[in-house]
């Protein structure tokens, strides 16, 4: 039986634009109240603007201090929260050798650590509600890409986090989902276009896995996973194939087909290294303003909308 989402209460991070915005948008469809929460002030108060009655607050998901406030006042304002959406992230490319240390460690501090810190501190709500949680993973996290190491690391810790959590809470009464997409029409994807190293590796993927997707239907999908309280989301449809037969797709032969690519990517990254830095290269895989951040200042962002954002705030 569908759970009615009439009256009730979402919250969201990485709200301000991309999978976070259109599904704030497509939930209030529903009935939903919304707490959204993001780094980036003007285009969190954007997307507030066009859905009535929404609470907004600003945090990053690195501060779990900051990030927990911000989740008890949007609590504590809209009474409550029965879905928690893990969804702020960002995007990071290059070859594990050449990126800069940062680089990775920024990338698992707001993918994994954020949606832990998320987690952490929404739970005591969602667990008065008797809710459920939404964790936003990634194909990625099941099909690990050259030149995407973190970003795939991260999100294959997030699926585990998601599962192993799923199993805990089950007798709670909590439901745990997690979400997987393959390239989404967000800001993210835009802008990793322009990236010559996320060009590379993306050019060097079967055509369907490589298509960049429409936002709103695999918004819908996962709309409709809240309302079945399902464990596990999936877009497209037939990114569910590929995860059950993951085990056969990790073999000798599957490692010697991909490595193929590696060497166009490693110069593609040498020369965006050389021309930009080799931080500044790593971080500009997704995140539309890195080039006017400072070297080694990450920001979260939305999920598969994932841009970069001003220091302060969600996949594929």
């Amino acid at each position: 039986m569908a759970w009615n989402l009439e009256g009730r209460v979402a919250l969201i991070t990485g709200g301000a634009s991309g999978i976070g915005a259109e599904l704030a948008r497509q939930l209030s469809a529903r009935g939903m109240r919304l707490g959204l929460i993001d780094v980036n002030r003007d285009p969190l108060e954007a997307v507030a603007a066009r859905i009535p009655g929404t609470e907004t607050a600003v945090a990053d998901v690195r501060d779990a201090e900051g990030l927990t406030a911000a989740i008890d006042d949007l609590a504590r304002r809209l009474d409550g929260i029965d879905v928690a959406v893990a969804n702020a992230g960002i995007a990071t490319g290059g070859p594990l050798r050449m990126i800069a240390p940062q680089t990775f460690e920024d990338t698992i501090d707001v993918n994994l650590l954020g949606v832990w810190r998320t987690v952490h501190a929404a739970l005591p709500h969602v667990l008065a509600r008797r809710g459920h949680l939404l964790l936003i993973a990634s194909a990625a996290a099941v099909l690990p890409t050259p030149g995407l190491a973190a970003y795939s690391a991260s999100k294959a810790g997030v699926e585990a986090l998601g599962r192993s959590l799923r199993v805990e809470m089950r007798l709670h009464g909590v439901s745990v989902g997690v979400g997987y997409y393959l390239f989404l029409n967000t800001p993210m994807v835009t802008r990793g276009e322009e990236s010559p190293v996320f060009r590379d590796s993306k050019s060097r993927m079967p055509g369907p896995i490589a298509k960049t997707w429409p936002l709103e239907p695999a918004v819908a999908r996962t709309v409709a996973s809240i309302e079945k309280r399902s464990r596990a989301v999936a877009h497209p449809p037939f990114l569910r194939a590929i995860m059950a037969a993951r085990g056969l797709l990790d073999t000798p032969l599957t490692d010697r087909v991909t490595a193929g690519g590696v060497p166009r990517m490693d110069a593609a990254f040498a020369a965006e290294a050389e021309r930009i830095g080799a931080d500044a290269a790593g971080r500009g895989v997704g995140n539309p303003a890195a080039g006017a951040r400072p070297a080694g200042r990450p920001s979260p962002q939305g999920e598969d909308s994932q841009r970069r954002e001003p220091e302060g705030r969600a996949s594929p």
